[in-house]
């Protein structure tokens, strides 16, 4: 399994890259079920990841994978998933995030990327009666980054 889904890891990422795609995280399980979650700079529409998964079936199809059954699927990672890729940021700039770090954990709205550090407002709540919220500049190398997930609202 593991020369398999090193092979169709390899198969969809080259093809990903052709069409302006990138692979976020894939799981394998014990039952040959393998999972891979794409994402793509510009906004990820449904049928671009229904024409990419019957891409690569086919290209799947037409190659050698050997003898033994498995299925795979292509998703989004969802819009509640952790960030995993810097790719993945750009797209949702002026948007909340949830980041945490080894230290700290910031709450705020992403301002900017500048090469690989991201730029937040974090909410900061004022010590007194009225308990107002200041938004302090922060810059947030990816590196650094343990966990980011957008905060998603409905307003």
């Amino acid at each position: 399994m593991k020369k398999l889904g090193e092979k169709l890891r390899i198969l969809i990422d080259q093809e990903a890259q052709a069409l302006e795609l990138f692979v976020v995280h894939h799981t394998v399980s014990p039952t040959g079920l393998f999972r891979f979650y794409v994402d793509s700079i510009q906004p990820l529409s449904m049928k671009s990841l229904a024409d990419f998964t019957k891409h690569v079936s086919v290209l799947i199809d037409e190659g050698d994978f050997g003898d033994t059954p498995f299925t795979f699927e292509i998703s989004s990672p969802g819009a509640d998933a952790p960030m995993k890729d810097l790719r993945q940021y750009h797209k949702h700039i002026n948007r909340t995030f949830e980041i945490s770090t080894e230290e700290h954990t910031y709450k705020g709205k992403l301002e900017k990327i500048e090469n690989d550090t991201l730029h937040i407002l974090n909410e900061v709540k004022e010590k007194g009666k009225g308990k107002k919220i200041a938004l302090e500049p922060v810059e947030i190398p990816f590196s650094e980054i343990k966990q980011a997930t957008i905060i998603i609202s409905f307003k």
